[in-house]
């Protein structure tokens, strides 16, 4: 198999009759011909606690954010970032990694999401932090499809067993 190359939906649809790709719960309109569309969860984490600064080697994350779980729509404040979860639980080989970009309609509305990478081996739902740049309050339905993964066969990469592994629901950050 060559390394380095973009799985198209015929390839990712292999990975995942043969269980080497884990997605639950699956649903094949999530599979698009270049990638993966997965959906927003429920639970989302703003950073409300209001602080002139915060040392990221020692402040405890738990004490700036708040968590709520939302029925239908997530708010988007104006000018604000949002920390999210995928719907979707995954588990990746040890040979796949995936990028993570929103879905253009997003960018379109002034959503930005920072340059986010699955590692070979993850396992779990995604947090992804997402920030509202436009002057208006959004909102995001509870299981649109949002972040679009691509995935791209590696060769030689030790799987992911960080502090991130297995997270459920938004994982606020760690401590550098």
């Amino acid at each position: 198999m060559l390394e380095g190359v973009v799985l198209g939906k015929y390839e990712i649809l292999k990975y995942l009759k043969k269980n080497l790709l884990k997605i639950e719960p699956f649903s094949e309109e999530i599979v698009s011909n270049n990638g993966l569309d997965l959906r927003i969860g429920s639970e989302v984490a703003y950073l409300t606690k209001k602080t002139e600064k915060a040392y990221l080697d020692k402040t405890d994350s738990s004490k700036l954010f708040s968590k709520e779980r939302k029925k239908r729509y997530i708010e988007l404040p104006p000018l604000r970032f949002t920390l999210l979860h995928t719907v979707e639980y995954v588990s990746f080989p040890k040979d796949i990694v995936g990028f993570c970009n929103l879905r253009s309609t997003l960018a379109r509305w002034g959503i930005m999401a920072p340059p986010t990478i699955i590692d070979a081996g993850f396992e779990g739902n995604i947090t992804i932090e997402i920030f509202n740049a436009s002057n208006a309050k959004l909102y995001l339905p509870v299981n649109a499809r949002f972040l679009h993964v691509i995935l791209v066969r590696t060769k030689g990469a030790e799987p992911y067993k960080g502090s991130y592994f297995q997270q459920t629901g938004v994982r606020l950050p760690k401590n550098l």
